[in-house]
């Protein structure tokens, strides 16, 4: 697909939002089906920080494409929430969620390596940022009101329309 500026921008915010649900739908699940305890936040926001970082720094090593890491990314927590649905408060399984959610951190992590070859530093944390707030708020504010379908069925949705936009492939947004 040819990218215009905005699309390009607007690329950038549809996969903060991405983030954003799917942090949030990990919260909300693990915190009710598995510990509310403050380990639980702690094992979510440590692993996906380690897989975000093994993403950037790993990026150049991997041939994958961010589409692959996006499917990958859905795959891990889509067995997440089914271990959480099959076995809840089984907290022996800590250390296999913390591998899923490092999983789950690689794509964001991949993403901001590849992405910041065409975008500005400034232009692709502020729109990815106010796009994973967007997430963040949309995620609970759709489990409030519809309830635990919608952290299934939202970020998949998602993940479907940014794989079909694909990653914007040549230097869009030089102005931006």
């Amino acid at each position: 697909m040819r990218y215009s500026n905005r699309l390009s921008l607007s690329y950038l915010v549809l996969v903060g939002i991405f983030l954003g649900l799917l942090q949030t739908g990990l919260f909300f699940q693990m915190t009710f089906t598995l510990s509310s305890s403050f380990g639980t936040f702690l094992l979510i926001t440590l692993c996906w920080l380690l897989g975000s970082a093994l993403g950037v720094t790993q990026n150049a090593q991997l041939r994958y494409g961010t589409g692959v890491l996006l499917i990958l990314a859905l795959l891990a927590y889509g067995l997440c929430g089914m271990l959480l649905i099959i076995l809840p408060f089984n907290t022996t399984l800590w250390p296999l969620y913390g591998g899923l959610v490092i999983l789950m951190g690689l794509y964001p992590g991949v993403f901001f390596a590849r992405m910041s070859v065409f975008f500005s530093a400034r232009t692709l944390l502020t729109r990815e940022n106010n796009g994973f707030i967007i997430g963040l708020i949309m995620g609970t504010l759709l489990f409030m009101l519809i309830g635990r379908a919608v952290l299934w069925i939202v970020p998949f949705a998602l993940a479907g329309l940014i794989l079909w936009l694909g990653e914007p492939t040549s230097k869009i947004a030089a102005v931006t």
